[in-house]
């Protein structure tokens, strides 16, 4: 019989500066998931971190960043990246409270999609996330990929790419 998750008892909020060092630990707890950020990385882009803290301590991360395009105003696409939560807190809806809270945040700024790559699909789809042809986004996850030294090309990483329409898609 499985176990009922203890209730939640953290906060779910924007990132504050004094943050970095545990957003760091968090993102680092898990390395075959979340891809390793420096610190000089985090302190620049803080701002985008939404975290989950419980009793002082940062126990789940969620950052986003804006995928270029080459054409303007066209294909507006955010990414969500450096997903994470604490080993010990997984499985206890941290997950779910980060992702709610940064599509919320992500949605008021206009994308025409928001773009994960997961090795956890079967989560995403619970928030409307469908999977993708890396393929047919090789130009935008190249562009967030090139930096990865895992794999010697986003085709050749076993992450399945999904993505989540936020507007009409245009006819091809």
């Amino acid at each position: 019989m499985k176990k009922e998750p203890k209730p939640l008892t953290g906060v779910v909020r924007a990132a504050r500066m004094d943050d970095i060092q545990q957003i760091y630990r968090v993102i680092r707890e898990n390395p075959k998931e979340v891809l390793p950020r420096s610190y000089p990385d985090l302190l620049q882009n803080f701002d985008r971190f939404v975290v989950y803290e419980d009793r002082g301590k940062i126990r789940g991360v969620i950052s986003w960043q804006v995928l270029p395009s080459i054409e303007l105003n066209s294909d507006r696409t955010i990414e969500i990246v450096s997903l994470s939560v604490s080993k010990h807190r997984q499985d206890m809806g941290i997950g779910r409270l980060l992702v709610n809270k940064m599509m919320e945040e992500l949605v008021s700024y206009g994308p025409d999609k928001v773009l994960v790559l997961t090795f956890y699909p079967r989560f995403f789809r619970k928030f409307g996330f469908r999977k993708r042809s890396k393929k047919k986004l090789y130009s935008k996850i190249y562009l967030g990929c090139i930096k990865c030294t895992k794999y010697l090309s986003p085709l050749a990483c076993p992450e399945v790419a999904m993505v989540r329409q936020l507007t009409t898609e245009p006819k091809e």
